[in-house]
């Protein structure tokens, strides 16, 4: 009965989001053949741009994300491996301060930037039938991760705040996993990764925008309260990402950690969700809140 509760708690539980954060439980393993397809919804009031990597430090700016994606379990090799596809769009309003610093109030809507990713076990992942993975005793896990972000999204160079950025970005990552307790009751998930970022060549009012890598760390601790309630505690790292445009230094490096919590619920085998709120609490001159919701569907 309890590998069967673990088994629908993991199956219930997939999905992933955008580069605000992927959240609570979205690394933890899943037997072969399922496909999570999930709704999220956030809230972020902050000094970042729509995609949210790109401090702006004397900017203000409120977005409302909604992110459509698909996940597709499957063996590679005998390993659990993972795609993703995730689709994004919103609204986007604030006060920039460009560059130039000219302040504008700036707003923008539409679809953002499509993202694509795979994962890959590569230790203590095997691909498991729903049957054995149900009996299967877990333990520490690393994945390699790809991902990358098309620069699809609605952009126009006129307009200082945009939902897509005009650029690619690179996203790699070593997210690992560790049970504790009894059958998986608390899970301790640690995710290393860095952005490597494209040219924009046609920002606002200038000619050409780089940015430096950014690399980050994201953490969660999660608890099994009942077969179908959980919570946990997150937190998340940030350092790097500056921007030069035309040559000139934009002094917006990131340095800062955010944290929050998160609650969830099983609703039924097919059916789970759930909501978080974090906030950025120390380091350099970011600033920042996010509310977010989920909604899974397993089929």
């Amino acid at each position: 009965m309890k590998q069967l509760a673990l088994l629908i708690l993991l199956l219930a539980l997939a999905g992933k989001a955008c580069a605000q954060g992927d959240g609570p439980r979205v690394f933890l393993p899943a037997p072969t053949g399922i496909n999570p397809l999930s709704l999220t919804y956030m809230n972020m009031d902050s000094n970042f741009n729509f995609a949210g990597n790109i401090l702006i430090p004397n900017g203000g700016v409120s977005a409302n994300i909604w992110a459509l994606n698909y996940n597709r379990f499957f063996s590679l090799g005998g390993r659990l491996a993972e795609i993703w596809v995730t689709g994004i769009g919103g609204t986007v309003d604030g006060f920039v301060d460009t560059p130039q610093r000219i302040g504008l109030d700036a707003n923008a809507s539409g679809i953002g930037d499509p993202y694509l990713a795979m994962r890959v076990g590569l230790i203590g992942a095997p691909a498991l039938k729903p049957a054995d993975f149900a009996q299967h005793k877990h333990g520490f896990a690393m994945y390699a991760l790809a991902g990358i972000s098309l620069p699809w999204g609605e952009y126009n160079q006129s307009r200082p705040l945009n939902i897509g950025t005009n650029r690619w970005a690179l996203r790699l990552g070593l997210p690992m996993t560790v049970p504790f307790g009894d059958q998986g009751a608390t899970w301790l998930e640690v995710h290393p990764q860095v952005y490597l970022f494209g040219d924009n060549d046609e920002p606002f009012r200038t000619d050409q925008r780089e940015q430096n890598a950014l690399y980050l760390v994201e953490g969660h601790l999660s608890q099994n309260f009942t077969r179908k309630f959980w919570a946990s505690l997150d937190l998340r790292y940030q350092n790097g990402g500056e921007t030069t445009t035309d040559g000139i230094n934009d002094d917006n490096k990131m340095n800062q950690w955010g944290g929050g919590s998160s609650v969830g619920y099983t609703f039924s085998t097919a059916w789970s969700g759930f909501i978080s709120y974090g906030w950025i609490f120390g380091g350099s001159a970011a600033n920042g809140k996010l509310w977010r919701a989920r909604l899974i569907f397993v089929f």
